[in-house]
């Protein structure tokens, strides 16, 4: 055993778990919920809550019985926020690039197999859809998704893909796992992908994969969001396929490098 495993404390993993199950989709959530997302018993859910509760951290209202995070937590949050330059760095970029030409961004990292939104822009006078904080079973039918997905090693895309259900979006979503991996190979090959109405009927979207700076493992995906009244397939390949990979590699280098890689 390795002395990282040696004096790694469960309690504290348990404790962090809690936390990240709120988002802006799950401001609030009951003990039971939490107990069944995290398979913890609910004595042990208890006394988790609890101390992060004494602590200040959550906050439980005593007619709902539904928990949500505290303002001394949105303080901590924000000076964990304030002490990297990242995602300052990253909201720099995207700024820039959503001034200059007007149209709607996100940019995603991949937690196993939800993405998780770090920022998002979006374009004036636009139709286009904004993702969830976090988006689960999605890596098949976005622009997103299928970016992160091609930036991985063949026999991890296999393997991925093998214990995936391909969910049917919309009539064009692909739902055939040799479908998927012959796309994922053309997105591979030209490092770009392209989604047109898979998710939602009328948004097309082109994106290209984030890799962490030192190990080149990918982590994420950045995409262009465009309305079909406004625009098509054909223009955006055409207008966008060099802009959406140089914007992909400047985020890469400002991404923080995973240190368990090296």
């Amino acid at each position: 055993m390795s002395k990282g495993k040696y004096y790694f404390s469960k309690s504290l993993e348990k404790g962090l778990k809690i936390l990240s199950l709120f988002n802006g989709e799950t401001p609030a959530i009951t003990q039971t919920e939490i107990a069944r997302k995290l398979n913890l018993n609910m004595t042990s859910t208890y006394r988790y809550i609890n101390t992060l509760v004494e602590m200040g951290y959550l906050e439980k209202d005593t007619k709902t019985r539904e928990i949500r995070p505290s303002i001394l937590c949105t303080l901590f949050c924000t000076n964990l926020m304030r002490a990297t330059d990242h995602i300052r760095m990253i909201k720099e970029v995207v700024d820039r690039i959503h001034g200059e030409h007007n149209i709607s961004i996100d940019v995603v990292f991949a937690v196993d197999d939800t993405m998780v939104r770090i920022y998002h822009r979006t374009a004036e006078e636009t139709l286009t859809y904004s993702m969830p904080d976090s988006s689960h079973n999605c890596l098949h039918n976005t622009a997103l998704g299928k970016a992160y997905l091609s930036s991985l090693p063949d026999d991890e895309i296999v393997e991925k893909i093998d214990s995936m259900a391909l969910v049917s979006k919309t009539e064009k979503t692909i739902v055939n796992k040799a479908d998927l991996l012959a796309e994922l190979k053309k997105i591979k090959d030209r490092q770009f992908s392209m989604n047109i109405e898979e998710f939602l009927p009328g948004l097309i979207a082109i994106g290209a994969p984030l890799y962490d700076p030192i190990s080149g493992k990918g982590v994420g995906a950045v995409c262009f969001d465009f309305s079909v009244i406004q625009h098509s397939a054909g223009e955006i390949r055409t207008k966008y396929g060099e802009m959406i990979k140089k914007t992909a590699r400047s985020l890469s280098e400002l991404l923080p490098p995973d240190k368990k890689s090296r």
